[in-house]
């Protein structure tokens, strides 16, 4: 009998399970931030999963997604929270004009309804801003907004202000939800 080897196996096990636990956990917060019934936490945690197979390891990713589906499952969502659009989790650079000063900042969440912008000087809520947003090399979308709310930093979500687009025509309406669809496969 290796002791050496026995005290190895004992710490492998209870780091993979404690990594495990911390996985989960940051999971279903990165599910709750990008999704609102039952059905789209579902196809959050799928999608998930599906990066891990991708990344990591097929049968890591079939028992992360065993794991998430139960809990979601055994789960009631939060009251109050029944929002209009699907928010999909995603940091990209935007650049937010309002009242003539132009800033750089970083998106936390997009919805075809607005964004989450990460600042630690929100603007004012009611403040009107026009936000340019790279989608891919060459190519913006500017859209209208008006600060809806702001919050200080709470646990894991940061100090911000949540944007509500509005006068959005039909085909900026579109490259937004495509957009959002592809960031979400």
């Amino acid at each position: 009998m290796d002791i050496k080897s026995d005290l190895k196996n004992i710490v492998s096990e209870n780091l993979a399970k404690a990594a495990s636990s911390i996985f989960i956990d940051k999971s279903l917060a990165i599910i709750d931030e990008s999704a609102e019934t039952k059905e789209s936490l579902l196809a959050a945690a799928d999608r998930i999963s599906k990066r891990i197979a991708l990344f990591i390891d097929t049968d890591m990713a079939i028992k992360v997604f065993d794991i998430l589906r139960l809990k979601i499952e055994n789960r009631e969502l939060s009251p109050g929270i029944k929002r209009k659009h699907v928010r999909v989790a995603m940091s990209n650079k935007v650049y937010v004009t309002c009242n003539g000063t132009a800033s750089e900042l970083y998106t936390v969440n997009v919805s075809a309804g607005g964004m989450y912008i990460k600042t630690k000087e929100p603007f004012p809520v009611g403040s009107k801003v026009v936000i340019s947003f790279p989608l891919k090399a060459g190519s913006h979308l500017h859209l209208k907004g008006v600060v809806a709310n702001t919050q200080s930093e709470i646990g894991k979500q940061p100090s911000g202000m949540g944007i509500e687009f509005k006068e959005v025509g039909d085909d900026e309406r579109k490259r937004l939800r495509d957009f959002i669809k592809k960031a979400t496969l």
